[in-house]
């Protein structure tokens, strides 16, 4: 199927009544979302301070640039665990991220070049439009589509869901397993087709779904909405202790341990409205950062992240720029964001412990899975012609060695870099509603409070086996 791009009444009629039914009008643009992963070479601008190293889990307010180098990979989280994933060679920038007075999201993302993939998990009225090469498609709930922005043509490929391509004489609406390409040169032409090309770097998007897909739901300890939940889920995992009710701790915790500081690894990343901004450098240091507050258990238990009350959207309006200390160690020293320079000048990210080199991980936990691993031959982008990794037929390679056999985590699923959960687990591991529960081979029994003297016999944590 083909047909032209025009400007049409019922296509304006139709947006109009999509926008009036989310309350566009009153926006709130006073929102943040989450740089959850990063692999290779990857760097970051907020409004207009320059291109400088992307560093996990830092803000991305409206008006932030990501750019991709040729081995690249990025993924932006947002509240509802949508996801936008970019490959190799990759430009976005986040041109709205607001909320409006109904509580629906509207966002806006400008594909400038490359491969990006839309993961959106969204069930309610939220928006979401990517806008490449002059055309703006509507990304509607429970969608998964990828969006490749070359120097002559733009193609948008539908694995799930629905997309619309706005400000057409007809509406135009992509199905699953179907593609839309637009010449660049002569942007008034379409073409349909029931077709997917495969690229290299759809395992890796297809690695990181999954992996969502596997840890992002609670079986009833700790919040049940919110991003990076599966980063809690699959690094740590929740117990009970008086004083505090359910806290959370990461896998690898123990008497060792007990000098570890929630400020060991990340960095300082200057976010334009908020100042200085501790962005940890470890997978789950996301809402452990920004949410709730960290306590120092007696007992032998060291450090816990205490969620605090998250009932309803509890993210919203509780986000903090340094993480909140509730009950440090005695000599403990509080550690304070750095000053902003004055005027004009650049804001620098300043490095802390392991920021600047692979994620950290503490010594008996799970170590980061090598997600960029399932990509045969590496680095994919629109620009990779010389290496053919964006040709379907690319060779594959042998498996990485760091990459799971099948059922190596004893689930009886395909095997993924990842551990997958124990079927007893359902997503955080396996707890009960006692004091005692287990999230790997060793199990734990958890009775102390504040200031109490108690057990907190550590196990591996980790999974039968992990990289």
């Amino acid at each position: 199927m083909s047909g032209r791009v025009g400007f049409a009444l019922p296509a304006v009629i139709a947006f109009l009544l999509t926008a009036a039914s989310v309350g566009v009008q009153a926006e709130s643009h006073v929102r943040i979302v989450r740089l959850s992963f990063v692999d290779g070479q990857v760097q970051m601008e907020h409004s207009n301070q320059g291109l400088d190293r992307a560093i996990l889990n830092s803000p991305i307010i409206e008006g932030t640039r990501i750019v991709t180098g040729n081995d690249g990979l990025a993924e932006v989280e947002f509240e509802d665990q949508t996801a936008l994933r970019l490959a190799g060679n990759s430009e976005v920038k986040f041109r709205q991220l607001s909320l409006n007075d109904a509580g629906a999201k509207l966002n806006d993302v400008e594909i400038v070049r490359g491969v990006v993939f839309f993961d959106v998990r969204s069930k309610s009225e939220d928006v979401y439009r990517a806008v490449a090469d002059g055309a703006t498609f509507v990304i509607r709930r429970d969608t998964l589509t990828r969006v490749s922005a070359g120097p002559e043509q733009l193609k948008i490929t539908v694995f799930r869901g629905n997309v619309q391509l706005e400000n057409e004489l007809q509406l135009v609406s992509l199905k699953k397993n179907e593609t839309l390409t637009l010449d660049v040169n002569q942007p008034a032409d379409y073409k349909v087709t029931h077709s997917t090309e495969p690229l290299p770097v759809d395992a890796w998007n297809k690695e990181r779904e999954a992996y969502t897909d596997a840890y992002a739901r609670n079986a009833g300890y700790g919040p049940k909405t919110g991003y990076g939940l599966q980063d809690l889920n699959y690094y740590g995992e929740y117990f009970y202790t008086p004083g505090y009710g359910y806290v959370w701790q990461p896998y690898g915790f123990a008497d060792s341990m007990i000098g570890w500081s929630p400020y060991t690894n990340g960095a300082w990343s200057f976010v334009p409205g908020f100042g200085y901004t501790w962005a940890s450098a470890y997978p789950w240091g996301w809402l452990p950062y920004h949410y709730g507050s960290w306590a120092f258990l007696g007992g032998g238990i060291g450090w816990a992240w205490v969620p605090g009350r998250y009932s309803g959207p509890w993210y919203y309006n509780n986000f903090v720029t340094t993480p909140v200390i509730t009950r440090p160690p005695a000599g403990w020293q509080p550690v304070t964001a750095p000053a902003v320079p004055a005027g004009s000048s650049l804001k620098p990210t300043i490095l802390v412990g392991k920021a600047a080199g692979s994620p950290a991980y503490i010594p008996g936990g799970r170590i980061p899975p090598n997600f960029a691993s399932v990509i045969a031959g590496g680095s994919v982008g629109p620009h990779a012609a010389t290496t053919n990794l964006t040709a379907p037929s690319a060779r594959q390679r042998t498996a990485s060695p760091n990459v799971f056999a099948p059922n190596a985590a004893g689930s009886g699923q395909a095997g993924h870099v990842f551990a997958q959960p124990s079927a007893r687990s359902a997503g955080v591991g396996a707890m009960s509603a006692s004091p005692s529960y287990g999230g790997g081979p060793g199990g734990h029994s958890v009775t102390v409070g504040p200031g109490a003297s108690g057990a907190h016999s550590s196990g591996s944590h980790g999974s039968p086996s992990h990289h």
